[in-house]
């Protein structure tokens, strides 16, 4: 009886040190997100379409290096002019979550600042151009041919991260984006330069809010943070 006591003491003890090892633990795997923000445009900007997707991985503990990957259509149509603009871009860079953890290792919320480099090369073109004179007459029938432009920024970024559900995230961010430069550009500012926005500014600010699903592929133990919640 003393005997089987003893072995199950022993079982429970190995039981709860494992448990408290699995508590210890992290999961981490690559973290796939869409901008919902573009949905907006439909209300607020019909003639501009915006599709984004972001990838993420915690490569080192806290440190996330992300790339996002887009792509933009608009369409303009006035009475003085026509306008079309297509093309990609790309972000990338990396996130650093300001919340640490002590003893729950397990919660994934964030709250970050990052960094991003971007690069975007698209079309435009403009046509039937009209341009009132009251000397010469008005002037109708101009075009501006397709031609192709490269804009490159950098992005200041900083955002929050929940999540919802076991491996289910939603976040916001905000980018501050100083363009360094651009070419291509034949006599017309872009109306809106994909991945960075309004083509007349060298600094836009631009939000996202993103949905994201982390595929669970390894498990790690932290290194704590005394003092740090």
């Amino acid at each position: 009886m003393k005997r089987t006591l003893r072995y199950t003491f022993n079982l429970l003890a190995i039981l709860a040190v494992m448990v408290q090892l699995n508590a210890q633990e992290r999961v981490r795997g690559p973290r796939i997100s869409y901008d919902l923000a573009s949905l907006t445009l439909l209300y607020f900007d019909p003639g501009r379409m915006v599709y984004t997707m972001s990838v993420d991985y915690e490569l080192k503990q806290d440190i996330y290096p992300v790339i996002d990957l887009g792509y933009q259509h608009v369409r303009i149509d006035r009475d003085k002019y026509n306008y079309t603009s297509s093309g990609m871009f790309t972000r990338a860079g990396a996130d650093v979550n300001l919340l640490n953890y002590d003893k729950q290792v397990d919660v994934y919320e964030m709250m970050y600042i990052g960094g991003r480099y971007g690069f975007s090369h698209f079309n435009q073109q403009a046509e039937n151009i009209a341009v009132p004179g009251e000397y010469w007459g008005d002037f109708s029938g101009g075009q501006i041919e397709k031609h192709p432009l490269n804009t490159h920024w950098i992005s200041l970024v900083g955002g929050m991260r929940a999540e919802v559900f076991r491996n289910f995230f939603m976040g916001w961010s905000v980018f501050m984006n100083i363009r360094f430069y651009q070419s291509g550009a034949k006599g017309m500012d872009p109306y809106n330069i994909p991945g960075f926005g309004k083509g007349s500014n060298r600094v836009t600010v631009t939000f996202n809010y993103a949905l994201s699903f982390r595929i669970p592929t390894q498990r790690y133990t932290p290194k704590t943070k005394a003092g740090k919640k």
